[in-house]
């Protein structure tokens, strides 16, 4: 009651004073809309306060407009009822009328922060401006986007990731903004002293949306990028994967493997083997859950759908403070919220198989939701993939053996979605689901011949569940905080059972059959419970802080057994881990940038704490960034390799304990140089990683089954090193980009149950050299082709193999080996193309046919080499190929 008569008395006051002023323009909006015709408003803002509007009556008199203002600057109580009136948009032409259509004839190549430059004097000087940086066509905030002052290339800020950002020491109300953002049009905003500078909301168009050829061509961005003043990391934006050949579908970790440090040959697994890394010392976050396993369809396929995903930062190295957990690398996975604009669908389809996403707004734009789905089917172009487990296994000679196996049935799918919700312009609450599961069956008729016959039951099905619920505000134009509960489970379920029958002669009347079974059974579930507080203190531009709380809780279950009743190993874990860190960003002159932080970890399973200082430091020299980065990092949760030569290793997931699985460490060094002109980068870092504690488990030095004396028998530890070098030269901009990359490394291990001495680590490549190339001949037309080299990948050979009798009256088969990994596969390349057509004559619909050609020149590149033995025949080994040649189309379609 008070407040609304409050209102009442103040809108009286603004009519009696609105009678008495001149008829010259007022310099500010005093205003009270109550359900007022949007046309009438339009009228008043040329007439009472003088600005030059161009607009169809009829269009716009069907609109209305509720809402008050005090003291506000013209072109911001503008901006704000156009915005906040759906269905309406405006943009500033060349004569600095502001245009006001319906937003669905918006033209495609203008944008509502189109402005003239102010030529008049400035009154206000040394500002901090704020604001959120968007996409014009559908609302979603622009993560890690940058903004700077055109001519100070050293007041500059990124978005965090809800888009917010602050300037500081802006020089004057008269400066002018430069916004960018990987794939979008670079913005020119211009202020002037009637705009307000507090909260700015900014919007990008994609350049696939500009309908001039000439922009498109010659302001053309590269697939990748990475940030000037940054160490070891690559960003990337989902609508920029496409234009990249891929094997089945756009894939977010295919494209990642092109950069330097990050292996390429390991076509096997789309997981990331970043600098000697495997893929568990990676922490992958999505929407600020951890995904723990990030392969579909046998390693083919990330378990990301990129119509899903909105932006991707990878630290390769060096990370800061505010991660942890991790020995290798950081990913960080921001989901899409959805459009919060119109309603909005689309989806691909291609040989092996299709998803589907659809996005919708809340009222008022408030907020929106996101859903996405895919799924594997089977079909011929499926037959290419299931080859490697039949017809592509071939005699490797030596008078081996030839196995004939069956074709196994696998499938895949995944589910994303997504609420997110504005309750005010501080606030954003947000809600991300994520499942993910593939089921492989691998079953097969074992290799066989006059005496001997047999099969191999092999199921597995795998997944990943999670889900987060954040709340994040920007307290004001200083503090941001986050606040994150999350949930991730990982599951992976395996049963192989072998039968054999041998026969003791081949004469019918003579024959006595004899039958083996030897079964297996792995079970392995993992449950994290995370609650995560982030704060971002900026205390002036030259000046920011950085702190928070992490805690995870661990509940993991591991179970391997051999027969009905011989339990091998059965582990049941869980853990606490609380971790507070600090970090400062520290601009001491213009040219130098420190960034010191530590992260404090306390593990309540070892009842110790882990202290991991790091520290970052940047030096320019005119167009030369010096960088360097040095850090401790722990790992409390581990992929363990389980050894097999017969029937294929295995990574499991397991909870350090401090004993016999220690927890595991490394310490990072990375120096290196970058020198950026306007259209190449050219960027080269070398880094060194001691690892310690290490853990393998294996069976092979094991007494007895029966009568171990724990599971600590079956785990060894170790240490090692990862050290090397990265080059990188790339084009940026232009018609033709890409990137020329090169690695030479070294990744070796130390186990003393294998040996004195290192050894090499499965995942170590000596040498790995990666060409891209991206072209547009035309306004619709992409082509883009990359080719890959690297040496071949160690492995262990056996030697021989034995036979024994089990304590249960079976028998069971041995191989014995040499040296760990005493051997290398060949050398591994291949050549992948792509065409991608724009499909711009379908005004219906946003739509594009790719067509991708795997391994062009059909190259015979080995997976790996599997191995059986009997008393008869001896070792049997079998080459298992990659992927030949494979041609896939695509089809993409989208409503808007």
């Amino acid at each position: 009651m008070v407040l609304s008569a409050a209102i009442c008395l103040l809108a009286a006051a603004e009519g009696l004073w609105a009678q008495t002023r001149d008829s010259l323009p007022l310099s500010s909006v005093n205003e009270v809309y109550f359900k007022e015709s949007t046309l009438k408003i339009l009228h008043d803002f040329e007439t009472k306060y003088g600005m030059t509007l161009r607009y169809d009556s009829a269009q716009v008199a069907g609109f209305r407009y509720e809402g008050t203002f005090y003291y506000t600057s013209i072109v911001e109580a503008f901006d704000r009822i156009i915005k906040e009136t759906k269905g309406l948009s405006y943009y500033v032409d060349g004569e600095g009328a502001y245009c006001v259509v319906p937003t669905k004839n918006m033209p495609r190549n203008r944008t509502g922060l189109e402005n003239k430059r102010y030529t008049g004097n400035a009154s206000r000087r040394n500002l901090t401006v704020t604001g959120r940086i968007k996409d014009q066509t559908n609302g979603e905030f622009l993560p890690f986007a940058t903004v700077q002052v055109e001519g100070h290339p050293a007041i500059a800020a990124a978005t965090n990731t809800d888009g917010y950002f602050t300037l500081y020491s802006v020089p004057s109300d008269t400066a002018t903004l430069v916004f960018r953002y990987l794939g979008y049009e670079t913005q020119y905003f211009h202020l002037s002293p009637e705009i307000a500078t507090d909260n700015l909301f900014v919007e990008l168009q994609p350049v696939a949306n500009l309908l001039d050829e000439v922009v498109v061509v010659g302001e053309r961005e590269d697939v990748l990028k990475i940030p000037e003043l940054s160490i070891g990391v690559i960003r990337t934006t989902a609508a920029k994967i496409a234009d990249l050949p891929a094997l089945g579908e756009k894939d977010l970790f295919r494209t990642f493997q092109l950069m330097p440090g990050i292996s390429a040959a390991n076509e096997s697994s789309a997981g990331m083997y970043v600098r000697g890394g495997t893929p568990d010392q990676n922490l992958v976050l999505y929407d600020g859950f951890t995904i723990y396993h990030q392969e579909h369809l046998m390693g083919v396929f990330s378990a990301f759908n990129t119509n899903a995903v909105k932006d991707v930062q990878l630290h390769k190295g060096g990370f800061e403070a505010k991660h942890g957990g991790r020995l290798s690398s950081v990913m960080e996975i921001v989901g899409k919220t959805g459009n919060d604009k119109s309603f909005n669908a689309g989806g691909d389809a291609g040989f092996l198989g299709f998803n589907a996403f659809m996005e919708m707004p809340f009222r008022n734009e408030k907020g929106s939701f996101f859903a996405a789905g895919r799924r594997s089917f089977q079909s011929f172009m499926y037959d290419k993939f299931t080859d490697v487990y039949s017809e592509n296994r071939q005699t490797a000679g030596n008078g081996f053996n030839r196995r004939n196996q069956q074709k196994p049935e696998s499938y895949f799918y995944d589910l994303n979605a997504k609420v997110t919700y504005n309750p005010t312009k501080r606030d954003i609450v947000s809600l991300s689901f994520f499942h993910g599961e593939d089921v492989l069956d691998n079953s097969r008729e074992s290799f066989g011949s006059a005496f001997m016959g047999g099969s191999i039951t092999d199921r597995t099905n795998w997944g990943n569940v999670g889900s987060s619920l954040k709340w994040s505000r920007n307290r004001n134009d200083k503090l941001y905080s986050n606040l994150l509960a999350s949930f991730s489970k990982y599951y992976s379920l395996r049963d192989r059972r072998n039968s054999m029958t041998t026969s003791s002669s081949s004469n019918s009347a003579d024959n006595v059959a004899v039958m083996f079974n030897q079964n297996t059974d792995e079970h392995n579930n993992l449950r994290d419970y995370s609650l995560k507080f982030d704060n971002e203190y900026k205390v002036n531009g030259k000046n920011k802080f950085e702190f928070g709380l992490n805690y995870s809780g661990y509940r993991i279950d591991y179970r391997h057994s051999q027969g009905d009743s011989l339990n091998i190993l059965h582990m049941q874990n869980s853990g606490n881990l609380l971790s507070v860190y600090v970090q400062e960003s520290l601009t001491l002159s213009d040219r130098l940038t420190v960034l010191p932080g530590v992260r404090l970890s306390f593990y309540d399973v070892t009842s110790r704490l882990y202290p991991e200082p790091r520290l970052q430091a940047f030096y320019k020299v005119g167009s030369l960034n010096l960088k360097a980065s040095a850090g401790y990092y722990s790992q409390f949760v581990n992929r363990v390799v389980r050894e097999d030569i017969s029937a294929g290793s295995r990574d499991i997931w397991l909870l350090s304990d401090g004993e016999g699985l220690p927890v595991s460490s490394s310490v990072h060094f990375v120096g290196g140089s970058s020198l950026g002109t306007k259209n190449f980068l050219f960027d080269v870092e070398a880094y060194c990683k001691r690892l310690y504690n290490l853990s393998e488990y294996t069976l092979r030095f094991a007494s007895s089954f029966a009568n171990h004396s724990g599971y600590r028998e079956f785990f060894y530890n170790g240490e090692g090193y990862s050290r090397g070098v990265d080059f990188l030269v790339q084009k940026k901009y232009g018609s033709l980009t890409g990137w020329l990359g090169y690695t030479l490394a070294e990744t070796r291990y130390r186990f003393p149950v294998y040996g004195d001495g290192y050894f090499a680590a499965n995942q170590d490549v000596t040498h790995e050299f990666k060409t891209v190339l991206t072209c547009k001949p035309a306004r619709d037309l992409t082509l883009s082709a990359t080719w890959i080299y690297a040496t071949g990948k160690p492995y262990t050979e056996p030697v021989g193999g034995y036979r024994l009798n089990t304590p249960n009256g079976g028998e069971m088969n041995f191989i014995v080996t040499d040296k760990k990994n005493n051997a290398r596969y060949p050398d591994y390349h291949r050549m992948d193309l792509l065409a991608k057509y724009d499909l711009s004559f379908i005004k219906a619909a946003k739509s594009s046919l790719s067509i991708s050609l795997f391994n062009i020149y059909d190259r015979a590149n080995i997976w790996y080499r599997e191995y059986a033995y009997d008393e008869t025949d001896g070792i049997t080994e079998t080459n298992v190929n990659l992927l030949g040649f494979t041609p896939n189309v695509t089809l993409s379609i989208q409503l808007k």
